[in-house]
């Protein structure tokens, strides 16, 4: 199976414009997730899925490798569905450009799951237990069924808390997508769905055509970058690692 890595990026955000390129210890952001994602072996090839010409030019620079997509796509996995057309794959990635320290073993865990030849689409989960960020409307909640497979996701509470839920798990999703490449086609020529617009989760759109979603359960905590403060989580971690030594030249 050849597998893929897509890191969609894309200039333009109303919370924190040109965040692939935002300097985190000399590098550009963008360049760090690259370089987490080349040390998942199982990877063939690794792209950077971009529609701004100042993005391509940075990972040009650095050597890292670039499909320029259409500025049109309304999601990260619509963007990832074009480099599908593009380049030959069985398996595709589609990893998280704001996550600069993605653990790699999270890509292969979700890669495990295709050990079942009945997945097609899949992701990962983390049990949260903070109220603060079980009722965040930044925190994707996401419900499985007996075989992992999602139910639904919710920016809302879910299970919602009116009954007794001592013992009832709540899981936020990591957005670590793969998608076999023929359902991944599919996927980008769906129309988005009532769901997807009214939760913003873009599986939703899948889900509500009747497709399933297999999970797996990961202990690993990515940090996002969401707006310009995190920045600075980032960097403290970085210079906690010493991986800021680790840059060449």
């Amino acid at each position: 199976m050849k597998i893929i890595g897509v890191i969609p990026a894309r200039y333009q955000s109303s919370r924190f414009p040109g965040k692939p390129l935002a300097d985190i210890c000399g590098r550009p952001m963008i360049w760090w997730v690259y370089r987490q994602a080349l040390k998942v072996e199982q990877f063939a090839d690794v792209f950077v899925a971009t529609d701004d010409e100042r993005i391509q030019a940075v990972c040009e620079q650095y050597g890292m490798k670039v499909v320029m997509t259409s500025s049109e796509h309304p999601t990260g996995s619509d963007r990832v569905a074009e480099v599908a057309s593009k380049v030959e794959g069985d398996l595709f990635i589609n990893i998280q450009g704001d996550e600069p320290l993605m653990e790699p073993e999270m890509v292969r865990q979700v890669i495990r799951l295709f050990d079942d030849p009945e997945v097609y689409f899949g992701s990962l989960k983390k049990k949260v237990t903070d109220p603060a960020v079980i009722a965040a409307d930044s925190t994707v909640k996401v419900v499985t069924d007996d075989l992992n497979n999602a139910m639904y996701f919710s920016r809302n509470p879910i299970p919602s808390g009116l009954k007794d839920t001592d013992h009832v798990d709540v899981y936020k999703h990591v957005g670590i997508y793969a998608y076999k490449r023929d359902f991944l086609l599919k996927f980008g020529a769906m129309p988005q769905s009532s769901l997807e617009l009214a939760e913003c989760v873009e599986p939703l759109r899948a889900m509500q055509a009747g497709y399933k979603m297999r999970f797996t359960e990961t202990e690993y905590e990515n940090i996002s970058v969401d707006y310009p403060e995190h920045l600075e989580q980032v960097i403290a971690e970085i210079r906690r690692l010493g991986l800021d030594k680790t840059i060449d030249g």
